[in-house]
């Protein structure tokens, strides 16, 4: 069973993660629409790129910011999920980089490993980079766990399709993934500024 849990006051924390689990999803939307309307392509731009890094800062404090708040019904699971989202987010931020080098230098490093370019380069990469949907999949499942169904089947959704579209830069999969952490976090980062959160009643693991 899930109840709403109000307070006359959020905490600071709160607040802090509410506004960045609403800014985090709708700045990974607009990198994608950046990288995929006025530049080339997925992966592929400095405004997208630049906008992807900012996401980055806004998930890597949204996701273990909300994986905190669920500690009471995931007391094992949520502070190792959230780790591995800190991890995640960090790693995009290589990615974006990546996106912007790109755009100016027509360069894609992992493309000239062995050539010109230092195999331990893939370290920045991999196999940090796959940490980010993992963790997005992860936090769904334990937000279903909680009983907080429907934004958690959604990320649970939103992970696979980030791992089925960037990678090989299909951008109908990516808007599709990102338009879904939209729909599913959007309206927990609300919930979270204003005091009021999904919670469980029953303690899990």
């Amino acid at each position: 069973m899930t109840t709403m849990t109000e307070r006359t006051a959020p905490t600071t924390g709160e607040r802090v993660a509410g506004v960045a689990v609403v800014a985090g999803p709708v700045l990974f939307l607009a990198s994608t629409l950046l990288y995929l309307f006025l530049e080339n392509g997925i992966n592929n731009g400095v405004l997208g790129g630049t906008v992807g890094m900012w996401s980055c800062f806004a998930m890597a404090i949204a996701v273990p910011g909300m994986l905190r708040v669920l500690e009471p019904v995931a007391p094992r699971a949520a502070p190792r999920v959230a780790a591995v989202a800190a991890i995640g987010f960090v790693a995009g931020a290589t990615f974006n980089i990546q996106a912007m080098y790109e755009a100016g230098t027509g360069v894609v490093l992992l493309d000239r490993l062995g050539d010109g370019v230092s195999p331990v380069a893939l370290l920045a990469f991999l196999p940090w980079g796959w940490f980010a949907p993992l963790s997005l999949a992860l936090t769904g499942w334990l937000l279903v766990r909680a009983g907080i169904r429907l934004p958690g089947v959604l990320l649970v959704a939103c992970g696979v399709l980030f791992v089925a579209g960037r990678p090989t830069t299909i951008g109908p999969l990516v808007l599709a993934s990102d338009l879904l952490m939209v729909a599913a976090l959007a309206p927990l980062g609300i919930a979270l500024t204003r005091g009021r959160f999904p919670s469980a009643d029953r303690t899990r693991r």
